[in-house]
């Protein structure tokens, strides 16, 4: 475990740089690739060499943004003469998947910035602040610190992450701070008509029919404060589902109206199932819940990874959000 470090501390040591690699976590989300993009692109226009790695492809309604091509799968191994790793959004080295969490060892350097409450603290210099509403927020004193111009492309990556993770500015999240954030990057040249359209507004065909799909077969628990929706592998191969088509399932659900805690349980192709977890009651932390099985989060928003059957980890995992709701009774 690494030590904490200040904006100022992580700017000094990334001007001392030449070359560095950026990375986030595998099944990214828009802070994820926002992030990724808006520190690669403005470390960029400082003079350094830069990779830009995600395990898995940049999802489809991301790639308008500029620079999205440049993001690539991470190499097997760490290329000569990459100084540092800067990994971004991924509170433990197993997010980044098996490559990533490899290339964190094999780094002589590396630095972790993030937004989780449950981060491990796993680099040579950490710079984790759960507060904040997306790692975007951790990342704009940083570009800041370094003097880095916010060019429009870095301002469109970062709003799109700030947009994403408080779910279009809807979250409790979404602060003052959050709000001055998103109008320097307008400022800077965001086109928010545009910039909407293309994130909510173009969703294709399949996207409907599995709107469809999880409305017609979602599931009630603990008189109907719990929503939930199981996908199993072959619903998803019957559907011709990429793994992207299913990264916001969960904000299908949670919007019915007196349910507190909404899950989707996936079925991956590996054995694993996936669970996304998202609450409506402060009092009920879900990252709380989501650690009781390996995973983690926020207390609003988490994720678990978990091998074994969908019925059996489904019927954990509900019943350890039971305890949870019971308790607060």
């Amino acid at each position: 475990m690494g030590r904490s470090s200040t904006h100022q501390e992580i700017a000094q040591k990334i001007t001392s740089l030449h070359e560095v690699a950026v990375i986030s976590h595998m099944r990214p989300d828009g802070d994820a690739v926002g992030s990724t993009l808006g520190l690669g692109l403005a470390l960029q226009t400082l003079g350094k060499r830069v990779s830009m790695w995600i395990e898995d492809a940049v999802p489809e309604r991301f790639s308008f943004l500029e620079g999205a091509e440049l993001v690539t799968d991470p190499p097997e191994v760490l290329p000569d003469g990459v100084e540092c790793l800067i990994c971004l959004d991924c509170g433990e080295p197993k997010r980044l998947g098996e490559i990533g969490r490899r290339l964190t060892e094999s780094a002589p350097v590396t630095i972790n910035i993030d937004h989780h409450e449950t981060n491990t603290l796993y680099a040579t210099m950490n710079l984790v602040q759960g507060s904040a509403a997306a790692c975007a927020c951790v990342l704009m004193p940083l570009l800041d610190a370094l003097g880095a111009p916010l060019t429009r492309p870095v301002a469109n990556a970062l709003y799109v992450a700030v947009n994403t993770d408080t779910g279009s500015f809807q979250y409790s999240s979404t602060t003052p701070e959050v709000m001055r954030l998103g109008a320097r990057l307008l400022e800077a040249g965001v086109d928010v008509g545009d910039v909407n359209r293309r994130l909510y507004q173009e969703l294709p065909l399949n996207a409907f029919r599995l709107q469809r799909e999880v409305l017609s077969n979602m599931a009630l628990d603990v008189n109907d404060l719990v929503v939930h929706y199981s996908l199993t592998a072959a619903r998803r191969r019957e559907l011709q589902l990429r793994l992207e088509d299913t990264k916001d399932l969960v904000d299908i659900i949670r919007v019915l109206r007196g349910a507190k805690v909404a899950l989707i349980f996936e079925e991956l192709e590996d054995g694993l199932i996936r669970i996304s977890l998202r609450s409506k009651d402060p009092a009920i932390r879900v990252n709380d819940i989501a650690a009781q099985f390996g995973g983690g989060g926020h207390p609003m928003a988490a994720g678990i990874r978990k091998r074994g059957s969908l019925s059996e980890v489904r019927c954990a995992v509900l019943q350890a959000i039971r305890s949870a709701l019971n308790s607060q009774a």
